[in-house]
């Protein structure tokens, strides 16, 4: 398996430990840090640290509906990525693995082309609206509009490979991405690039092109 090279940020796996971060985003920091040593390492000792300050926090006493309160929130985000987990060995294991939102696999994902050499597949998940998660296939040579981000956008490579004005990106990097950077990925290489990407807030592109094309993928 190759070994990334781009990594989340670091407030990133502080929000995602800290249950900050909607299913969206948390689906995809998950599915880099199951293949990424490193960021499995960080997000045990992130837990850890969390654990001792709880540790050293003065309890308080507990209203009389809180019980029915957390079990009300319970019942409506049961399909989120929580982060809790002891053994940094087992930790993988203890996330539900990609496969739960991809259960045929990228082979059988029903894409839908939305402009020329790019398509895409929206995924179920909760974010911040409807439709914030998906993969992107980019076929070789293509290039994504020049766009920024007026919000957060975290993205995990999992076929091919994609070059921008931040850096390249192979399988298993992690592109964590916000208002302060512009870019526009261009798939290099043989095969198409699939990434699985989610955004906190809607794109925003410099070009026509892209603002025309803007509804038609979602993002």
């Amino acid at each position: 398996m190759r070994t990334p090279v781009h990594h989340p940020k670091f407030d990133t796996l502080a929000d995602f430990v800290a249950g900050r971060m909607d299913e969206a985003r948390a689906v995809v920091v998950a599915a880099h840090a199951a293949q990424c040593d490193a960021c499995s390492r960080a997000i045990c000792d992130l837990e850890a640290i969390g654990g001792v300050m709880l540790e050293s926090v003065e309890p308080v006493p507990m209203a009389d509906d809180a019980l029915e309160k957390i079990l009300a929130r319970a019942d409506s985000a049961a399909n989120i990525v929580a982060p809790a987990m002891a053994d940094r060995d087992a930790w993988p294991e203890r996330r539900p693995p990609l496969s739960d939102y991809l259960k045929d696999g990228l082979e059988d994902v029903k894409w839908r082309a939305v402009a020329p050499g790019l398509a895409q597949s929206v995924i179920k998940a909760q974010g911040y609206r409807d439709g914030v998660l998906r993969l992107l296939k980019i076929d070789p040579g293509t290039k994504m509009p020049r766009h920024t981000h007026k919000g957060e956008e975290v993205t995990l490579i999992l076929r091919g490979a994609y070059e921008d004005e931040t850096g390249a990106f192979g399988i298993g990097d992690f592109a964590d991405l916000d208002a302060d950077q512009t870019h526009s990925p261009m798939a290099v290489g043989d095969e198409p690039c699939i990434c699985l990407i989610a955004t906190s807030a809607p794109l925003a592109f410099k070009t026509i092109a892209g603002r025309i094309a803007q509804p038609f993928i979602g993002l």
